[in-house]
């Protein structure tokens, strides 16, 4: 991606600080997202978000193609900071999605985030509007976005930028744990967003587990036990 080879730039969505556009040039469709500051913290933000996410590939994880250090944009007064990604934006499935379904859902959503704190990235901002659910040749695919303010604890771990969260984890929890606990807090919004209540007795076992999670714990153990719970 190069800016002057786009062809279209339109105003996507506010988020936050976080200003997003979409564009596309004759090969492909991206998001823009752009930051306007001269916090030298956020702009670290960005670049570490660059580093690390353009070098990893897993097809839940948006594609990185570039970062622009000043780009003006539609109805910006000054050029901003730009990330230029994979737009991952998908036709909505149109109908609720069952207990069986959802859980299908929440397993690649483990995967992922498995992958991710293995290369070095400690997801923190898990919630609906960040996953992305689409169907695809028959199964459920996810895309999990939005990267900035992460943990990348392997490239810079002691970041002057705050990280964001989504839920009111547990502070004292170690890494795996928190991940467990931020699962488990989405799955239940997950559930009440498709309006499913009353979980099987061994799934709700599981989740209440989750909620408090054991220092011994681990990731791994607890996405075996959800890929045996009885949906």
């Amino acid at each position: 991606m190069h800016p002057d080879q786009l062809t279209s730039i339109t105003f996507f969505q506010k988020k936050k600080d976080i200003t997003l556009y979409r564009a596309s040039d004759a090969s492909r469709d991206y998001i823009l997202k752009s930051i306007i500051t001269k916090d030298t913290a956020i702009k670290q933000a960005f670049y570490d978000e660059y580093y690390i996410l353009s070098s990893l590939s897993h097809p839940s994880v948006p594609k990185y193609y570039a970062l622009v250090e000043e780009m003006l944009l539609p109805g910006q007064e000054k050029p901003s900071l730009v990330l230029c990604m994979e737009d991952c934006q998908k036709p909505s499935p149109g109908r609720l999605l069952s207990l069986a379904e959802l859980k299908e859902v929440m397993l690649s959503v483990f995967d992922v985030l498995r992958y991710l704190l293995e290369h070095g990235v400690l997801y923190t901002d898990l919630n609906p509007s960040n996953l992305i659910v689409f169907r695809q040749d028959e199964d459920w695919k996810i895309k999990l976005v939005d990267y900035t303010y992460c943990y990348y604890f392997l490239h810079n771990p002691r970041p002057a930028y705050s990280l964001r969260f989504s839920y009111n984890l547990s502070p004292a929890l170690k890494g795996q744990q928190l991940l467990i606990q931020e699962m488990t807090l989405l799955f239940y919004e997950l559930m009440e967003q498709e309006r499913i209540s009353n979980p099987p007795s061994s799934l709700f076992r599981l989740l209440e587990t989750g909620r408090t999670p054991s220092p011994h714990l681990d990731l791994d153990t607890f996405f075996q036990m959800l890929s045996h719970c009885s949906c």
